[in-house]
């Protein structure tokens, strides 16, 4: 007896297989004919946010970027509305929307951004996408002097809560504070600390005393010092010298200072140095054709800082020429004229304050115009005139004092827009003067720096409002880095 089985039993399986896949097709096709259905009357949904909420209060530039669940036509400024409102452009491509602020924004605040009639190429449905983004809050790096630098006084006030190994004897500590939190936690500590300034994920320190400085630089690991990696101690252009007025690059590529060789017991040879950290590390002159140069005489400098955003310094001379450098090297100097102040830079950077022989004027740095600065009535109606720092494009504040009866300075603080002058409600001791007013990175909180015979104070207050946010027990804050320096005026 024949086992084969009939041909019509052995085609079965190959038969229920074949009508399976065919039912699967057609439930995928009609699936994704109904999602196709459903997207045309929907219209494009938001699929992700993505932004950083700490260079959005630090930088301008910064872009919010909103990618949907599809391809998406044109989106113009127009189609685009933030609130609260915040100068910005837009740009679009593909899938992605990104909203591009002009300026710093507030720091730890909510920002709702909606975008309007956004369709898919080819569809008729539109949708608003809509999502709320929240900046960071603010921090600042102070400097606090060991108790044997403040004359008795314990130099760790106001810092309660810090962590880390702090108060260690006889040395200075770099902190960081919120000034939405208590408390502070140290960063780095070393004896004779004179300057710092962040680089990156890096701190660059300067230390030493009597003209004998070293310059570290020191790597970071979740915001404090990183225990395994060591120190880097840079090598100084001569066996001895002063270090003094350090800044840093935004980008963090480099960094500068003005050197002053000691080693015969005189200052000799004093100018800017600059530091590429792309490359050797090694301190490299600016001579004074406004070239980095290895070995140069350094070009003499009263005052410089980098140009916010770029790799460009503007250095007043030792005899009150101004020069825009190019650190990297790329592209030739520029001449400027001449000023007997810097006083700093207004937001954009492509605008600088001086100070000349006949008043304030802003100085456009693309084509050397000069346009006066603002000086409504009580701007200037002091004997002493201090720096000043500018919070937006319309809108500084400035030290002034008129000279009591005892032969000290009573200082007061001005907020100065194009129209008035206002006295900022900001208290300073009487035993106390004001070394440096220094504005926050968006412009919204001042640090003002005040120094009496026996202790530092950092009051930390609301630019508009002069309402005390924080105070720290400490000598400096890293905003005053922006600020150029050498010869200081408040």
């Amino acid at each position: 007896m024949s086992t084969d089985r009939p041909p019509q039993l052995r085609r079965r399986p190959r038969d229920r297989f074949r009508r399976r896949l065919v039912a699967s097709l057609t439930v995928f096709v009609l699936v994704g004919a109904v999602a196709a259905v459903i997207g045309a009357q929907q219209g494009p949904r938001l699929r992700d946010v993505t932004y950083d909420p700490s260079g959005l209060v630090s930088r301008p530039a910064q872009r919010v970027i909103l990618t949907a669940n599809q391809a998406l036509q044109r989106v113009s400024a127009g189609d685009v509305t933030v609130t609260p409102a915040a100068a910005h452009t837009v740009t679009s491509s593909g899938n992605t929307i990104a909203v591009e602020f002009a300026g710093p924004l507030a720091y730890d605040r909510s920002y709702e951004i909606a975008v309007a009639g956004v369709r898919a190429p080819g569809q008729p449905a539109t949708s608003e996408l809509r999502t709320t983004i929240r900046t960071g809050s603010t921090d600042v790096l102070a400097l606090v002097p060991a108790a044997s630098r403040t004359s008795g006084t314990s130099g760790t006030s106001g810092t309660s809560g810090t962590s880390g190994t702090a108060g260690s004897a006889g040395k200075d500590r770099i902190v960081r504070r919120s000034l939405d939190a208590g408390g502070a936690t140290t960063v780095y500590q070393a004896a004779d600390i004179t300057e710092y300034a962040r680089l990156g994920r890096s701190l660059v320190v300067v230390s030493g005393t009597d003209g004998r400085s070293a310059v570290d630089i020191v790597s970071l690991a979740g915001g404090v010092q990183d225990p395994s990696a060591p120190v880097e101690h840079l090598t100084l252009p001569t066996a001895e010298g002063r270090v003094t007025a350090l800044h840093v690059a935004d980008d963090g590529a480099s960094f500068g200072f003005e050197y002053a060789d000691t080693t015969t017991g005189q200052s000799r040879d004093v100018g800017l140095y600059v530091v590429d950290m792309t490359g050797t590390h090694l301190p490299t002159a600016v001579a004074a054709d406004g070239k980095p140069t290895a070995g140069a005489v350094p070009m003499t400098v009263a005052q410089w800082a980098y140009v916010p955003r770029t790799e460009r310094a503007l250095v007043r001379t030792g005899s009150d020429d101004l020069v825009l450098v190019d650190v990297s090297g790329q592209t030739d100097p520029v001449r400027l004229g001449s000023a007997t102040y810097l006083h700093g830079f207004v937001g954009t950077g492509t605008t600088a304050v001086v100070e000349t022989g006949t008043g304030v004027v802003r100085l456009d740095l693309t084509d050397g115009k000069r346009t006066p600065l603002a000086a409504p009535p009580g701007s200037t109606d002091a004997a002493y005139l201090g720096r000043i720092a500018q919070l937006d494009e319309d809108t500084y504040v400035r030290v002034v004092g008129d000279v009591r009866p005892d032969g000290t300075l009573a200082q007061r603080i001005l907020r100065v827009d194009a129209s008035r002058a206002s006295r900022l409600p900001v208290v300073v001791p009487a035993d106390a003067s004001i070394t440096a007013v220094c504005p926050s990175p968006n412009g919204q909180f001042l640090a003002v720096a005040t120094k009496s015979a026996t202790s530092d104070l950092v009051s930390i207050v609301d630019a508009s409002s002069g309402a005390l946010e924080a105070s720290i027990d400490a000598a400096s804050v890293d905003w005053c880095g922006a600020l150029p320096s050498g010869d200081e005026i408040s």
